[in-house]
């Protein structure tokens, strides 16, 4: 059973948030533009990739775009949960979330995961 909860234009995903505060942070976050949208969703999160790699505890930010249009992932990883907080505090992402909510024709999905490794590797 998928646990969400909706928070602002973001509908995030928090199954399994056990985890401790200094544990390392996987998130995949899914955009789906409005029609007639596309290419000025692409650049806001385009324009989100520089500033959010200069921030302290972001080990991975991408971006990624589907062959079905108009949708959109960031695929992400951050040194902690806290980082992942000082991010969502900045100007940009806050400039994302005010902006994106009007690009997007449904709420932006937050999905936190954890990858599963081979049976040898969790040994």
């Amino acid at each position: 059973m998928e646990q969400s909860a909706l928070h602002g234009n973001r509908k995030v995903n928090t199954k399994g948030r056990g985890e401790t505060a200094m544990a390392e942070v996987l998130l995949i976050a899914r955009f789906v533009a409005r029609t007639g949208t596309e290419v000025q969703l692409r650049a806001l999160l385009q324009g989100m990739l520089a500033p959010t790699h200069a921030e302290p505890g972001c080990k991975r930010y991408e971006l990624y775009e589907s062959d079905a249009r108009g949708r959109f992932f960031l695929c992400e990883t951050w040194e902690s949960q806290s980082a992942l907080d000082q991010h969502m505090a900045t100007p940009h992402f806050k400039r994302l979330k005010q902006t994106g909510g009007e690009l997007v024709s449904e709420p932006f999905e937050i999905n936190f995961v954890k990858m599963i490794l081979t049976d040898a590797a969790a040994a």
